[in-house]
């Protein structure tokens, strides 16, 4: 029989002695004012122990309209700070260690629906990151907001406190989305109302600029003894920073009812793959934004960008008749043709979200099948420890062919009264963990 002492019950403490931190605020090294596809860097503090969850990067985001005869056309900001983005890239002593996968607001609105949850949605991304597109038409959308939702290097690391002193200097690109990322809504009517032929004209001139710009973060002081630590380890054979990297992969000019989306990935662990279909307007300035429908505690419209469809011809009640499957290596996952409910399910099941306590920002049948449709598939093992621990489909040296292969869906056909063009476009986002190899001198090794 083995004696058990409830941690609660236990009299013991413990100190960490000569704790400080403080906040900086950090100026970017190129202009003080930015726009569409324009690229913003900023170097982190070097020789620091910084705490990366408190990166923030806090922008003003003014938008402009635009009026064609009798319509006029305010310009709103899409549902939330990550969707600005289309480029993250990391780089440290010059060395790029996140590789900066196209539509980074794409992967961000995936990931977001998957993994974040209803309170966060309406507390800290709401109060910071304009989480919620604004029906209001009196003006133009005019906002000082905040990303501080880091994916890759910067917020899914096995390490949260990095010292800076040990890699070298860390350099942050971004680039902003273009004019696309905007949602239109003309005078007098909502966002998800179709535009008038005149509105629509004005919408292709939408715009916006960014200024008052800066970025902020959080460094610590520990006792002397951790730096040592740390340096013993360095002389022992080195430490490692294991992170999350992704990648991107498109097939466009879908006409039919049918795709398969093809691409080969090596990599050291293969955690997730991610699948969505849009229509391929998803690149034009000035379509319509989306009213979804029974989205429950949620932004009531998605942007034209971020639009994620299963094209199940509406039947969101009951399975439809679009069907799916990934194949890895020849093996099929899963074994049977899944439906609609199967990626509904597996949307919190994919990212281990199965205790009843769990959510995601999916809140109906009908806002998932169009608006929201994420199609998540798990390939690593859960772990209480997260990315610190590889786990994942290991395909090095493997020329490992990924499918996803979707059938029987519904093409709505050109709209000309939504902006629909009746031609599709696959999209599948891989989740990887890469690892930061830190060596003496500041040596570095990424393995992904």
């Amino acid at each position: 029989m083995t004696d058990f002492i409830p941690e609660d019950a236990m009299y013991a403490v413990a100190e960490m002695k000569q704790v400080s931190r403080n906040t900086f605020r950090l100026e970017t090294t190129s202009a003080t004012t930015a726009g569409p596809n324009r690229v913003v860097t900023v170097n982190l503090p070097s020789n620091a122990i910084l705490d990366l969850q408190s990166l923030r990067f806090l922008f003003r985001a003014t938008c402009s309209g635009s009026t064609e005869n009798a319509a006029v056309v305010r310009a709103k900001l899409p549902g939330h700070a990550s969707s600005m983005f289309q480029r993250c890239e990391i780089y440290i002593n010059g060395q790029q260690v996140q590789q900066g996968s196209a539509e980074y607001h794409t992967i961000a609105q995936a990931l977001r629906l998957c993994k974040s949850n209803l309170d966060n949605e309406n507390s800290i991304a709401r109060l910071c990151s304009h989480s919620y597109i604004d029906d209001d038409d009196a003006a133009n959308d005019d906002e000082q907001i905040v990303l501080q939702d880091w994916y890759g290097f910067l917020g899914e690391g096995s390490t949260r406190f990095l010292n800076t002193g040990l890699v070298g200097d860390i350099q942050l690109r971004l680039t902003f989305s273009g004019n696309d990322c905007l949602v239109p809504l003309e005078v007098g009517n909502n966002v998800g109302d179709d535009l008038t032929a005149d509105g629509k004209i004005a919408a292709a001139r939408m715009t916006y600029s960014v200024s008052d710009m800066y970025f902020t973060i959080s460094s610590v002081s520990l006792d002397p003894m951790y730096n040592e630590m740390l340096r013993e380890r360095l002389q022992a054979g080195g430490l490692q920073v294991n992170y999350k990297e992704y990648y991107a992969y498109e097939l466009g000019n879908i006409t039919g009812n049918a795709g398969q989306l093809r691409f080969a990935l090596s990599s050291q662990s293969i955690d997730r793959l991610y699948g969505l279909w849009r229509d391929s307007n998803h690149t034009s300035v000035g379509i319509k934004g989306h009213a979804l429908v029974n989205a429950t505690g949620v932004s009531a419209y998605v942007s034209n960008q971020l639009r994620f469809r299963a094209y199940n011809n509406g039947v969101s009640k009951l399975p439809g008749q679009m069907r799916y499957n990934w194949s890895v290596n020849n093996v099929k996952y899963p074994q049977h043709q899944g439906s609609i409910v199967d990626a509904a399910c597996d949307v919190g099941y994919a990212v281990d979200k199965v205790s009843v306590n769990d959510g995601h920002l999916i809140t109906s049948r009908e806002a998932f099948e169009d608006g929201k449709y994420v199609n998540a598939l798990s390939l690593c093992m859960p772990s209480k420890k997260g990315v610190a621990v590889k786990a994942g489909y290991d395909s090095r040296g493997i020329n490992s062919a990924m499918v996803w292969d979707v059938s029987n869906a519904t093409n709505p056909g050109a709209v000309a009264a939504t902006g629909e063009t009746g031609v599709l476009s696959a999209f599948a986002v891989a989740e990887t963990t890469a690892t930061l190899n830190i060596q003496l001198g500041r040596d570095l090794l990424v393995v992904f």
